[in-house]
């Protein structure tokens, strides 16, 4: 069984990403903050602000978000933007 993190951003048009992840850092309601492997079960409102992505490869992605939200269960973490 896989036990990494996985991301997947989607907008009403289309998905922006899609891939196992190393850390997600996003702009919440009452501030930023990052979720990792193993994080605790969450539903969070997004605010306007950039998510900051870590792939598993290291390699870092950034995208803009007007607001949306998130949910984290069971290291998969899936973003609605309202974009």
């Amino acid at each position: 069984m896989n036990n990494d993190l996985h991301l997947e951003i989607v907008t009403p048009v289309r998905t922006l990403f899609d891939e196992a992840i190393g850390l997600v850092e996003v702009p919440g309601r009452k501030g930023r903050f990052t979720v990792l492997r193993n994080h605790a079960p969450i539903i969070s409102i997004l605010d306007k602000g950039t998510i900051r992505v870590q792939a598993k490869t290291g390699t870092e992605h950034q995208f803009e978000c007007a607001g949306g939200y998130l949910e984290c269960n069971r290291n998969k973490v899936t973003i609605l933007l309202n974009q």
